[in-house]
């Protein structure tokens, strides 16, 4: 049977390659589309819809990663199977809450003290799919070039040559900047705490989502500031009309956010809300400070625009890593600070004179010889595989009842597990059984999601496979 092409119009409230792909799996699970169907052409779905190849190639490379289609040679593509039951989203939050003081016990954040722990707590990619040996490459040359650099210290600023390659891969995210923009950091944790610095202080109120990422919870609990909590609306960001009415009530001096594989959600922010979040800050002199660790690794389709890419005013601090995903032993990151620059800037001299210049020049050359883009494609393909694969066991394994996010990239799953669990004493049996994972409870600034748990999935499939099962294994004792 040829498939009809979908019926579909596009919002902007998702890339239109992923919407188009949606409607071809609503049509699979209405049994419209069945095994063995032959789908359009690429070039009968870009004429069809009036879109780009590139559009097309991506709403059929997302339905391949998803197992829905395969490609067929020379003769286009074919249902392989129906949509499986993708379960409940977990709960999200309906409420602001606070400004509380913040309280989160780091024992339950720190990494795994012992190494042959499987750490899938910290998101950060395992050494299986990094480029272990481009990056060796790197270090080398970097050291054959080191000369002099090895008795003098480096620019405060970070390695020049490192800082004209970050500001190439900010003009990606459709932003632009110039080298002298930019200030490396040690990761993006050393980034973030700096832009909170240069905006609030001790007893200051900040704004953060929920749920959000524990490390900015921690950051703001050492400079005893109070957070705000205001719930993270999939697709959307932070919910704005609830933050308009706190902010009436409350001096709200910046508001920390995540709109690209959001931190535990994995969800994307459509354009048109990123604009209006701009544009809200603004209006109401609050500083927005952009977490952005994951927004190279989109599963599917272009790399979406950063927020600082709305920004024309300059309220926007971008907090960046290159560590996660891709040499966490180097642990670099940057700022992006806009018009609080220069206070940055000083508050970096006083943290440290400069950060350590064999790793900037290895990344210099990393970037430099174009192996970021290769890295990438293998790791997004990888990455999905294994959150899929133990997004799957997931479903399959754990209590009935048990809900689970679907990231578009990244590389977390956020679980809520049914009443009656606690996600502290499933962190700890897991530990006790050579696995550590993060309680739900850390996402929030008020305990919130006691019976969630995140578990990071950046190792290959097969190690997933087997975590979630001895996980599973856990929960039905």
């Amino acid at each position: 049977m040829q498939a009809q092409p979908v019926e579909e119009t596009f919002t902007r409230a998702h890339p239109k390659y992923l919407q188009l792909a949606r409607g071809f799996e609503r049509q699979m699970r209405a049994g419209v589309l069945r095994v063995g169907d032959r789908l359009p052409s690429v070039r009968q779905l870009q004429a069809t819809h009036r879109i780009s190849v590139a559009t097309a190639i991506g709403c059929y490379a997302w339905l391949e990663r998803q197992g829905y289609v395969r490609a067929r040679p020379k003769s286009g593509f074919y249902v392989s199977r129906p949509p499986r039951d993708e379960g409940a989203l977990p709960d999200a939050a309906t409420r602001v809450r606070g400004p509380v003081p913040v309280r989160i016990d780091s024992a339950h954040t720190a990494a795994a003290a012992r190494a042959d722990v499987l750490e899938l707590g910290p998101a950060v990619v395992g050494s299986a799919l990094l480029p272990m040996n481009r990056l060796n490459r790197s270090l080398r040359l970097a050291l054959s070039a080191f000369g002099d650099h090895a008795v003098r210290y480096e620019d405060r600023r970070g390695n020049l040559r490192l800082r004209r390659q970050i500001a190439r891969l900010v003009f990606r995210q459709g932003a632009s900047c110039s080298p002298d923009d930019i200030l490396v950091t040690s990761g993006s944790t050393e980034a973030l705490a700096l832009a909170i610095r240069a905006v609030a202080g001790p007893g200051d109120i900040i704004a953060v989502e929920s749920p959000g990422c524990f490390e900015t919870l921690e950051a703001l609990q050492a400079m005893h500031i109070r957070a705000l909590e205001v719930p993270h609306v999939p697709g959307e960001g932070i919910d704005l009309g609830m933050l308009d009415r706190a902010a009436r009530r409350h001096r709200v001096k910046a508001m920390i956010v995540n709109v690209t594989c959001h931190n535990p959600f994995g969800d994307t922010v459509s354009d048109a809300h990123k604009a209006a979040m701009v544009q809200f800050a603004a209006s109401r002199d609050i500083a927005i400070i952009e977490t952005d660790t994951f927004g190279d690794l989109l599963f599917s389709g272009e790399r979406p625009r950063a927020l600082k890419a709305f920004d024309t005013q300059g309220i926007v601090m971008q907090c960046c890593s290159l560590a996660h995903y891709i040499a966490p032993g180097f642990n670099l990151g940057w700022a992006h600070a806009g018009r609080w620059h220069a206070e940055v800037e000083r508050l970096k001299r006083l943290t440290n004179v400069a950060g350590a210049a064999l790793p900037q020049l290895a990344m210099a050359e990393f970037l430099e010889s174009g192996a970021l883009d290769a890295h990438l494609k293998r790791l997004r393909g990888a990455l999905s595989r294994s959150v899929d694969v133990a997004r799957q066991e997931v479903l399959r394994l754990f209590p009935a009842g048990t809900r689970v996010n679907r990231p578009e990239g990244g590389f977390v799953l956020w679980i809520q597990l049914p009443e009656g669990y606690d996600g502290t004493d499933v962190q700890r049996r897991a530990a006790e059984a050579g696995i550590h994972i993060l309680p739900g409870a850390v996402f929030s600034p008020s305990g919130q999601y006691a019976t969630c748990i995140r578990i990071a999935c950046g190792h290959p499939a097969e190690v997933m496979k087997e975590a979630v099962g001895i996980i599973a294994g856990l929960l039905r004792r």
